[in-house]
């Protein structure tokens, strides 16, 4: 299986990859940004996404975070 993965970066700072996403423009620019809603996959970028990342999987609509983490809905 492959999947496209979106990117995300919170307001504090924290960067995500997911599986969802929503269309955006401005200023006659244009992308996708990756968002929780609806999402399976999500990888919290923590560090050197290059030596490191951590996947959760969806299994419903509410998933418990790992340790350290935010709850996801």
């Amino acid at each position: 299986m492959v999947l496209k993965l979106y990117y995300h970066k919170t307001d504090g700072g924290a960067e995500y990859l997911m599986d969802t996403f929503i269309p955006w423009k401005h200023n006659g620019k244009r992308g996708k940004e990756g968002v929780f809603k609806g999402a399976r996959y999500i990888v919290r970028i923590d560090g050197d996404i290059t030596q490191d990342a951590e996947l959760a999987i969806r299994e419903d609509a509410y998933h418990e975070p790992p340790q350290g983490g935010e709850a996801v809905r």
